[in-house]
């Protein structure tokens, strides 16, 4: 395989046609037998293909429709934990989950599809299949952030990436550097197993991961302040 060479985490050739208006209608009412089903407790992985299959979804769409559609019962745990006012952040220490954070903030200022998931969460459809690659967008999203933690005073910051990841350590030292930049008050920390580290953390949590958002003890919609407030211009799907 040939090292990732994109200086954009932009859309895919076919995303205009797999997202086109009338797609998203189609996305829509399979999002509703998805989520009855899924609310039924039958399984995701079964459920997802059944309902692919029905609509005839292609690959894009049916990880769209993945990525937003969680059973209620999940929601209802998670909403229990969730802060929803930026201010409460004022002086409180503040775990982000790092690459699940800048691969969605990152992707929405190159212009790729970012979807409103059922529960409020902003999901992307890229991956990250165990290598990252600093991008065009990259110091820009981190620089986002900066300025979300300088305008609420939120802080202590911890951004915990995954260290099998390559170039982890670089995108960390990045980060220290438009931290330092900007004066904020962040570090970086490198783990083996990091959505557990930030899962386990009793510090409010800053994740787009579900099932991180159902096991920690506080979370706060970061991504989702960010990609309304700061960032205008934006391919932004609500599927519900």
């Amino acid at each position: 395989m040939s090292p990732d060479q994109r200086k954009h985490r932009g859309p895919d050739p076919n995303d205009a046609g797999l997202f086109a208006p009338d797609q998203i209608q189609l996305l829509r009412r399979a999002a509703y037998d998805y989520c009855l089903l899924l609310d039924k407790t039958y399984t995701p992985k079964a459920t997802l293909k059944l309902v692919g299959d029905h609509f005839k979804l292609k690959e894009r769409q049916r990880k769209a429709l993945d990525r937003c559609c969680q059973p209620q019962s999940l929601i209802n745990e998670m909403q229990q934990r969730e802060i929803r006012e930026p201010a409460l952040l004022k002086g409180q220490p503040l775990f982000i989950d790092g690459f699940n954070l800048l691969i969605i903030l990152e992707g929405a200022l190159g212009g790729a599809p970012v979807f409103k998931g059922r529960d409020g969460l902003i999901r992307d459809i890229s991956g990250l299949h165990g290598s990252y690659r600093k991008i065009s967008e990259t110091p820009e999203a981190i620089a986002l952030v900066a300025s979300f933690v300088k305008e609420f005073s939120a802080g202590p910051v911890l951004w915990v990436f995954d260290k099998p990841v390559s170039n982890s350590g670089r995108l960390a030292q990045l980060v220290m550097q438009i931290g330092k930049e900007n004066q904020v008050n962040w570090n970086t920390e490198l783990c083996d197993q990091a959505d557990s580290r930030i899962a386990n953390s009793e510090h409010i949590v800053a994740s787009s991961d579900s099932q991180i958002l159902a096991r920690c003890t506080r979370w706060f919609n970061l991504c989702g302040y960010i990609m309304e407030n700061y960032i205008k211009k934006k391919w932004f799907i609500e599927l519900f």
